[in-house]
């Protein structure tokens, strides 16, 4: 499925959505020491944010695609329940059936996440079915909603909202209206799922189903095939992490690999998957083609911190960006930094003139990336590097020198600058992160008071002695 043919599907599908709601909580910060009370960390709390979760994680997705959803669920009459509809409100979703039970406690997940780590996460949460009121609620709703929709999306986490009841009915009037029903399960008793059109249990749930292993490409077929048998279901999608996704129906099998990304949290990524193979079976797309953007979607969710969503726009950079351009000018890094700051990632900054590049180079560009998310290499232009070293250097062009140094798989972005020192793009950037290797002081490290006044940290890393790109030209 080419990019233009999914991004002209978006109007074309109309998604009825039911599941469990969730409010998921950040909290970011760091360790500073251990507690003097207790053998505990004390985490120092420095920001915090509130996202939608469950559910409306999917319901978001979709919404920042600009497809046409609406949302049925049941909430408490609480906290969460008033912040979830506002943040409903904020993203500009207007298409929500909320059910208020002032006897249930809305769901929220506070995870506590120091330099990128979950520490702890914290529940709060009912799990208990439903009442009879609130199933009435829904299928009152969705008997007459039905006929507007070309897929029923349910995302079930367990959490009581999807009844065996409820599930049994919405099955039925959907059939009968040849809608398709597409499943992302947490129920381990599949029963309540028989003759759906797609269920996307991830590989732990299909194993649990199964009663085998669903680590390898062959187990991951004979878990399908028994979910596909013992519940008369058409299609199957086991999601397997790295591994990407195993499709399967009574024709084909197919395993779509996903490719290598850098995982910062996998919450959500389900959500995203059932997103993208919801617009594609709302407009007849084979599901083997939709795979790939599935994967796709998935990989640019992962790379976020926290529960969060794909847009367009990002798929497109995405697949645009399949040869990744390492090498930017400033006010494409500058954009580039403020969306990984915003996903609560650590900007590291080092830079050099990397003429010849060897060991020590290596080991402290290594060293360097180990202390942060994103690293940016700042490099001396030709005339930069002429003025500090001499009239016969540099022996490398800059391009040459930008090019050895994007090939690096820890160095994620390089910027070339043609002053003497990097002052300037550390102001414009205001990295987390400064790094410089050898017998220097902080202080005299180039940029380090500025990060000091922005809260950021500089680190003199060890350099192996005797190695350097002026003695390697002398030998």
């Amino acid at each position: 499925m080419q990019v233009e043919k999914f991004k002209s599907s978006l109007k074309k599908a109309k998604i009825l959505l039911i599941g469990d709601v969730m409010l998921d909580k950040y909290v970011f910060g760091k360790i500073t020491r251990i507690s003097p009370e207790a053998p505990v960390p004390v985490f120092l709390s420095e920001g915090k944010k509130e996202v939608l979760g469950g559910a409306a994680n999917v319901l978001n997705n979709l919404s920042s695609l600009g497809v046409d959803t609406t949302f049925m669920s049941v909430i408490g009459k609480d906290e969460p329940g008033k912040r979830l509809k506002q943040l409903l409100k904020e993203n500009n979703i207007k298409k929500t059936y909320f059910y208020e039970d002032k006897k249930r406690t809305t769901s929220s997940k506070t995870r506590y996440l120091a330099n990128s780590q979950q520490i702890i996460r914290i529940d709060s949460e009912s799990e208990q079915m439903i009442p009879a009121s609130a199933e009435h609620f829904i299928l009152s709703k969705f008997k007459k909603l039905i006929t507007n929709y070309n897929v029923v999306v349910i995302s079930d986490y367990k959490k009581g909202v999807i009844t065996p009841t409820l599930m049994k009915t919405i099955i039925k009037i959907s059939k009968s209206n040849k809608v398709p029903v597409i499943v992302d399960p947490k129920n381990k008793k599949f029963d309540i799922y028989k003759n759906v059109f797609l269920v996307t249990p991830n590989q732990y749930e299909a194993s649990e189903v199964s009663g085998i292993s669903c680590n390898t490409n062959e187990e991951a077929e004979y878990c399908a095939k028994y979910i596909m048998k013992n519940y008369n279901i058409n299609n199957v999608i086991i999601t397997r992490g790295e591994k990407g996704l195993t499709y399967l129906n009574k024709n084909k099998i197919v395993h779509a690999p996903t490719k290598k990304k850098e995982v910062f949290d996998v919450s959500g990524a389900g959500d995203t998957i059932l997103a993208i193979l919801a617009i594609s079976i709302a407009n007849k797309i084979e599901i083997e083609n939709s795979l790939y953007f599935a994967n796709k979607a998935a990989g640019v969710v992962v790379g976020k911190i926290g529960t969060s969503t794909i847009n367009m726009k990002e798929l497109l950079e995405d697949e645009n960006s399949d040869n990744n351009k390492k090498i930017l000018k400033i006010n494409e890094l500058k954009k580039i930094v403020k969306k990984h700051k915003e996903r609560g990632l650590k900007i590291g900054f080092t830079n050099g003139c990397f003429d010849i590049l060897h060991y020590g180079h290596i080991s402290y560009l290594e060293q360097t990336k180990k202390l942060c998310d994103k690293l940016i290499v700042a490099i001396n232009s030709d005339k930069s590097v002429k003025k500090i070293k001499g009239s016969n250097r540099p022996r490398n062009s800059q391009a040459l020198r930008a090019k050895v140094l994007a090939s690096l798989h820890f160095c994620d972005y390089i910027i070339i600058f043609k002053e003497d020192t990097p002052i300037n793009l550390i102001r414009i950037l205001e990295p987390h992160l400064l790094t410089k290797g050898g017998d220097y002081k902080k202080s005299e490290v180039i940029g380090s008071k500025d990060l000091e006044s922005w809260g950021g940290e500089t680190k003199v890393l060890n350099y192996i002695r005797g190695l350097s790109s002026t003695k390697l030209f002398e030998k």
